[in-house]
């Protein structure tokens, strides 16, 4: 019975290719509390809207006498808006970490870590366990302190909330850093050309104000100390290699291994003519 070879099921190692995919690089998730969302948008009312009074009758209108339209002016051109400079920081009550604070190991917070559904019913079940009748009498005399338990989630609650509103200050104020900072440096890159050039027709600008002097030459004068400390590292790295190349001794010869003869010598060329020898006086 004749049977069908279906060559499209199997596969053949010699022209299967291979595809390569690229590693993604894999984000860090943040935290179930940098995820919470602290305040809830204020939701505004709409304004009603102004009455309108009726609609008074219309009085006859009267031709009015024909005058020529006033010559028109150009309007003076208006200069682009600036943008608004960001404001200064509100102030804030930071309180100073404790002195000798060390930080938790990640690793041992693995699997005691919370879910979000956990901490949206937290709240919910503190109220439970403080109502809670008959403790005891449910969960047995091995269940943890009800007490103990309330106060350690209360703490957990505390903390939860405190780490979020923190994350979102954070990236609040990361942003407003970086915007203050480019407007600032915006202004710096007009003025380093102009104080470019009085100090260097009065010298004397960079040691009465070195403050403003390193703000606006820092970029350079870390290039000018990094390429001599490149430079000098490189001549330093050349000086050692000639040294050692000078030092080292040159290699000797290695001896002839025991019981092989000297070799012979060559002999002469086909077609040479042959030396005669030198008789000896008797």
């Amino acid at each position: 019975m004749p049977t069908n070879n279906n060559s499209s099921n199997s596969s053949n190692p010699a022209t299967s290719t291979t595809t390569t995919k690229a590693k993604r690089t894999k984000a860090r998730k943040p935290s179930v509390a940098e995820r919470m969302t602290v305040s809830a948008a204020v939701a505004v009312a709409p304004s009603p809207a102004p009455a309108t009074s009726p609609a008074a009758t219309p009085a006859p209108a009267t031709p009015a006498p024909a005058t020529s339209p006033p010559p028109a002016t150009p309007a003076p051109a208006t200069p682009p808006a600036a943008a608004t400079p960001v404001a200064a920081p509100p102030p804030a009550a930071i309180p100073a970490v404790p002195s000798g604070f060390v930080a938790v190991n990640p690793a041992d917070l693995k699997g005691f870590r919370i879910i979000a559904s956990q901490a949206a019913a937290l709240s919910d079940a503190i109220a439970e366990l403080q109502g809670f009748t008959g403790y005891t009498a449910v969960f047995g005399t091995t269940a943890p302190d009800v007490g103990q338990l309330t106060q350690l989630l209360v703490v957990a609650s505390q903390w939860t909330l405190l780490l979020s509103q923190t994350a979102a200050w954070y990236k609040y104020a990361k942003s407003q850093q970086g915007t203050a900072w480019k407007d600032a440096v915006e202004q710096l890159d007009t003025l380093k050309p102009a104080f470019g050039l009085a100090s260097t027709a009065n010298p004397a600008l960079l040691g009465q104000y070195p403050g403003l002097a390193r703000l606006l030459g820092a970029k350079s004068v870390v290039a000018k100390r990094a390429a001599a400390s490149r430079a000098k590292d490189k001549a330093a790295a050349q000086k050692a290699a000639a040294a050692t190349a000078g030092s080292a001794p040159a290699p000797a010869a290695a001896p002839a291994p025991a019981g092989v003869p000297p070799a012979a010598p060559a002999a002469p060329a086909a077609g040479a003519a042959a030396t005669p020898a030198t008789p000896h006086a008797s």
